[in-house]
């Protein structure tokens, strides 16, 4: 395949998975919900450009093949002859249709019996995973109704092998489902609000969330499951301490601001009241009023293979390097923020 081809191939793919990972050795490089790339097929290479908060790598594709929704690349590192494989998996998930409706039959028999055990002044009616599209519903949450006399409490429960981005879902399904609920059952049951049951150790940022939830309008409960062994606990999303903490060294701002000088000034020259935000010692973002329109960052000259600024500007798969070609698009950017 010419470099040209491969582009065209890269970006096909890409184009139709947002939610893609790139895998090399094994292990997740990139999730491509959080991350960015750019795709060249000039000078007679194809380079595949991945970046995110955390870190940022170029490789060289030579072959490329798609097999089972994954895309199957031979890559070159720079600075390296002997080629590597690297893998995009349109889902993070791979499990196959059987397994994931296993793993999904199996918890829904133990959220069954936790909620049972653990509730027993209520009456657990049958839990379901079956699709209701026309309620946004599919086959990844276990939901049903606990009922005690004419309260009841809708309940919603995600497994472990689901991914995170399922996890994370789980209050708005959660929400949709009690909504569903209140409306079946109006004049019956007071669905009095809703219980969460999601993996141990999964549950920050739904507690997060969910802390910021109107109490008046409905009772929140969320509960972390630990599968092996059916323990249940229940999580104070009240307690909004630090979630998790790390050290960080202090960036020098005048010093990075020096580094990018000629990006601020080229930027700046267009929109003079640009606010700079330092991401960290090797990219800045500019800013109207909040609003991220461009970025500046380290990247690397693989003519010379030594590291160069660049400015980029657009959105995913959009996404360019500023250059005289396309500065007038960058102009009309600017001129429709403002």
């Amino acid at each position: 395949m010419t470099p040209e081809s491969l582009a065209r191939t890269l970006e096909h793919f890409l184009s139709g998975c947002q939610g893609a990972v790139v895998v090399e050795n094994g292990a997740v490089l990139f999730d491509l919900t959080a991350s960015k790339y750019s795709i060249s097929g000039e000078r007679n290479k194809c380079l595949l450009h991945v970046w995110s908060t955390e870190r940022n790598v170029v490789r060289r594709v030579l072959e490329a093949q798609i097999k089972n929704e994954v895309l199957q690349l031979a890559v070159q590192k720079l600075g390296q002859s002997r080629p590597t494989k690297l893998t995009i998996c349109r889902e993070r998930d791979r499990r196959t249709v059987s397994a994931k409706r296993a793993s999904r039959i199996a918890y829904q028999r133990i959220l069954q019996r936790v909620v049972e055990r653990h509730f027993p002044g209520f009456t657990a009616g049958p839990l379901t995973t079956s699709a209701d599209l026309s309620h946004s519903f599919g086959p990844v949450y276990s939901r049903g109704l606990l009922q005690r006399g004419r309260s009841a409490f809708a309940v919603l429960g995600v497994n472990d092998q689901e991914t995170q981005a399922s996890i994370d879902a789980a209050l708005t399904f959660g929400i949709l489902w009690m909504d569903q609920c209140r409306h079946a059952n109006a004049g019956h049951l007071a669905v009095e609000g809703l219980k969460v049951f999601v993996p141990a150790g999964a549950s920050i940022l739904i507690s997060e969330r969910m802390a910021n939830l109107n109490s008046e309008v409905a009772k929140w409960h969320l509960y972390e499951l630990d599968q092996n062994d059916d323990s249940l606990t229940q999580k104070d999303y009240s307690d909004r301490g630090n979630a998790r903490t790390r050290l960080v060294h202090c960036t020098d701002e005048a010093a990075i601001q020096r580094q990018f000088a000629e990006s601020i000034a080229r930027v700046r020259e267009i929109m003079p009241e640009a606010e700079i935000a330092i991401l960290s010692p090797a990219e800045i973002a500019f800013r109207c009023h909040g609003l991220e329109f461009c970025r500046a960052r380290l990247g690397q000259d693989q003519s010379l293979f030594r590291n160069t600024i660049e400015t980029v500007f657009g959105l995913g798969a959009g996404e360019q390097i500023l250059t005289e070609d396309n500065v007038g698009q960058f102009r009309q950017l600017i001129r429709t923020i403002r």
